[in-house]
């Protein structure tokens, strides 16, 4: 399929609100890439599609998870918005037909990162936060990090991330933590 026809079936699928966030995430996630050596291709449509569940009911989420084991924690029983990314996936490789394993684990891993996150996988979450109609306290300095560090970023945002969730008495996803971790790990084995 072709980039228009992609657009064309996710304007049909999705809200107004959400198709319009996922194009601004889109064109995010490819001024983000311009600095690296990523396949373009890869992360348009992984960024167009990243939220190609997000409009599905929470009851609808926990059903398809169950059924296409894609539960990887209680977490995720007791929040399936965080779902949408693992059902995402699976439906954008069973109903669109999309093969390449490095675009369904963008789309899959956008709402809780991983320990081994890929450069596509990064720019994907981050552009998911960057996008210009974001406004929450701190997404101007968030720009401001990316624009010079990818990884510094991605540690800013699981920061915040975690402080919110902390704060409000959240469960937090342990994908969440083992990506946070994974760069500290990395940063101590430069020392």
């Amino acid at each position: 399929m072709e980039k228009q026809a992609y657009i064309n079936m996710l304007k049909a699928k999705l809200s107004s609100e959400r198709f319009a966030h996922s194009l601004a995430v889109m064109e995010t996630a490819l001024s983000l890439a311009e600095n690296y050596a990523v396949d373009q291709k890869k992360v348009w449509l992984a960024a167009l599609l990243h939220d190609y569940a997000k409009d599905l009911s929470d009851s609808v989420l926990l059903k398809l998870a169950r059924e296409n084991n894609l539960l990887s924690c209680q977490v995720e029983k007791y929040q399936p918005n965080l779902l949408h990314g693992p059902v995402g996936a699976f439906l954008c490789k069973r109903d669109l037909q999309i093969k390449d394993q490095e675009i369904l684990q963008a789309i899959y891993y956008h709402t809780t990162g991983h320990q081994d996150m890929t450069l596509l996988d990064k720019i994907v979450f981050l552009a998911d936060l960057l996008e210009p109609e974001r406004s929450y306290p701190w997404v101007d300095e968030l720009r401001q990090i990316c624009a010079a560090n990818l990884d510094k970023g991605l540690f800013f945002v699981f920061e915040q991330i975690l402080q919110y969730l902390l704060h409000t008495k959240t469960l937090i996803h342990p994908l969440t933590i083992k990506a946070r971790n994974q760069l500290i790990y990395q940063r101590l084995d430069m020392k």
